[in-house]
């Protein structure tokens, strides 16, 4: 073999192994909106760079159903997924697919959202005070009502007066 071929034929399988390796790198980045989300709650999917298909689905055994994540003109693959409501605390797998190339992610759920049988309150209630409590807008109105009965009030008293003197 010649230096030439020895050369291309190294400088090949060079490229030949350093390109699988870039290819890796371009796994999209993932994003998940709320983090951790709720059993029950909505979550804005956010699947970017890596992935040039028309549409993208994630799968996952918190999500009720797949959900299909359709790409704006940024190229970012956005959907919203609702986490089953009997979705148990941990971290959940969630892969996503871009026309056969398979990503796989974490997506974190807390505790339930299901209410206490016996809600305690956060606050005392404003009992007693009705509606005198507030940002001084119903103090202007009340005085604006009471000047315009004193100001009916006078005109009456002033045309009774008057009337008494003829």
């Amino acid at each position: 073999m010649s230096a030439v071929a020895t050369a291309a034929l190294t400088a090949a399988t060079v490229f030949a192994t350093a390109v699988p390796s870039a290819a890796a790198g371009d796994q999209p980045s993932f994003s998940a909106t709320p983090d951790p989300a709720k059993p029950g709650e909505s979550v804005l999917l956010s699947v970017s760079g890596g992935c040039e298909a028309r549409s993208a689905t994630a799968n996952s055994d918190a999500f009720e159903s797949q959900v299909t994540l359709s790409t704006g003109s940024a190229g970012i693959y956005t959907g919203t997924a609702k986490i089953r409501s009997g979705t148990e605390e941990g971290s959940y797998t969630v892969d996503v697919d871009c026309e056969g190339g398979q990503s796989r992610y974490t997506l974190n759920v807390s505790g339930s959202t299901m209410p206490s049988p016996h809600p305690r309150p956060t606050r005392g209630s404003h009992a007693g005070v009705g509606g005198s409590v507030g940002d001084g807008s119903a103090w202007a109105a009340i005085g604006l009502g009471a000047g315009l009965v004193a100001a009916v009030w006078g005109a009456v008293w002033f045309q009774a007066r008057r009337s008494d003197e003829h």
